[in-house]
């Protein structure tokens, strides 16, 4: 792989990350608040219980943080079975091979 290949590659992981930490959990934000009486009411059917308006933001945060974490996860992973793929590719051994102390003298 060419050094410029690489590069953009990673531009365009960091701007797929982007998109999909900042800008879409901004457009969810956005619609829930447009949404906030009808998810109430949602709610209040669901549960039988009457709940605030702040009570519906926590959900909202909720759902978004929970929504930002899944999307980290599956790059993280994603980052990880690749890695480990190149490593066994290139017949390199992992962590488990060192079984002794290395001073470094």
């Amino acid at each position: 792989m060419t050094w410029a290949k690489a590069v953009l590659i990673g531009l365009s992981i960091t701007v797929v990350l982007i998109i999909f930490l900042g800008f879409v959990p901004s457009i969810f934000t956005y619609w829930w608040e447009e949404q906030t009486d009808s998810v109430v009411e949602i709610v209040h059917n669901l549960t039988g219980q009457e709940i605030q308006e702040y009570t519906s933001v926590r959900i909202r945060d909720a759902v978004s943080m929970g929504y930002q974490t899944v999307v980290f996860v599956i790059a993280v992973g994603a980052v990880y079975f690749v890695m480990e793929k190149r490593r066994r590719r290139l017949g390199q051994r992992g962590f488990e091979g060192v079984k002794e102390y290395l001073s470094g003298k």
